[in-house]
């Protein structure tokens, strides 16, 4: 488990969904999961991925969902970065 909230929880859900199945299990552990760098880092890129796909509008800048977007990459560099 992730000390992220209920919406970002569910934001890094689905991004992992579409981007990197592989690392759901990071969000759906009942254990306490260690964020290192390589982690954190592999998390940060998917979510990068996602906001590159459905974050932007017509004029490049953030949606909605890429505001939220960029606020989950900033609270997952928070797990790892000092």
């Amino acid at each position: 488990m992730l000390p992220l909230n209920d919406e970002m929880s569910m934001l890094l859900r689905k991004c992992l969904s579409s981007q990197r199945i592989d690392l759901i299990n990071v969000v759906d552990s009942e254990e306490i999961v260690k964020v290192d760098e390589d982690l954190g880092n592999e998390l940060r890129d998917a979510v990068l991925n996602e906001f590159l796909r459905v974050g932007l509008k017509e004029d490049y800048e953030p949606n909605e969902i890429g505001l939220k977007l960029e606020q989950l990459i900033d609270q997952l560099g928070r797990l790892f970065m000092p």
